[in-house]
């Protein structure tokens, strides 16, 4: 538990938001944080102590980094939910709390008159609660649900809630994560996915059918890809010429 005010960099002076949100809660939800000082975690992830030590300080480290109620709000809910979902994993021989954000969403929800008083939206603090342990895994993820993930409008405020949730009493945000390399390679992926477009608008297996009827099945699949290694490298080629180029090429492979 965080007990005295220290000098802080952003603000001068290191502000407890977390006490003043609680002393402010409805009693039914101050109920649900007192819970949490009875929920374990793993010491290796949560050095700190307990659920409630480490929703505290990322709470704190929230408002003293950006000062944004919503963020604010997002540190305050975001693992109240492991109070029904923590258990003793015998195999891993720690504590675990495995889909503890969806808890945290239910009871995030039950208070969204008060949320609003506070000055919160709704929208964005569920959409963060709901996302920041996906956001810890966003390198393991397949391109597409990381597409997805940063493409969505509120994905800037999952990115500066991950600063904050970490293990440990340091009471300052860490650097937002460089995910550099997953927009390129995003936009690499969408690069090739237009192309892809465009060669199979100019050569298909349904235009070469209309054209030599025979050529089905299996063999028309063996014709298409014979001439596609015939010509090497098909896609620069395919997207470097017209398709009526192509389909002239074609008739050249196939009549030689």
């Amino acid at each position: 538990m965080i007990t005295k005010f220290i000098k802080y960099i952003n603000e001068g002076v290191y502000i407890d938001q977390f006490k003043l949100l609680y002393d402010n809660a409805p009693s039914l939800l101050k109920e649900e944080v007192d819970k949490t000082k009875k929920v374990e975690q793993s010491p290796y992830w949560h050095p700190e102590g307990n659920t409630y030590i480490h929703i505290r300080l990322v709470t704190n480290r929230l408002h003293n980094c950006y000062n944004d109620i919503n963020l604010t709000l997002s540190g305050f809910f975001h693992d109240l939910g492991k109070t029904y979902t923590t258990y003793f994993d015998d195999k891993k021989q720690s504590w675990s709390a495995p889909g503890h954000e969806d808890i945290s969403v239910k009871i995030l929800n039950k208070y969204s008159n008060w949320i609003k008083k506070m000055g919160g939206d709704i929208n964005i603090i569920e959409y963060v609660i709901q996302n920041h342990m996906r956001y810890k895994y966003i390198d393991e993820m397949r391109l597409n649900i990381q597409k997805n993930l940063i493409n969505h409008k509120y994905f800037k405020y999952l990115e500066k809630f991950s600063t904050a949730d970490y293990g440990g009493s340091e009471l300052e945000c860490k650097p937002i994560k460089d995910i550099s390399d997953i927009k390129n390679n995003i936009k690499e992926n969408e690069i090739k996915e237009k192309e892809n477009k465009i060669i199979s608008n100019k050569f298909n297996g349904k235009v070469i059918m209309n054209k030599y009827p025979h050529l089905k099945g299996k063999v028309l699949g063996n014709v298409i890809n014979n001439f596609k290694q015939y010509i090497g490298d098909f896609r620069s080629y395919a997207l470097n010429n017209t398709s009526d180029k192509i389909l002239y090429d074609f008739d050249k492979f196939i009549n030689k």
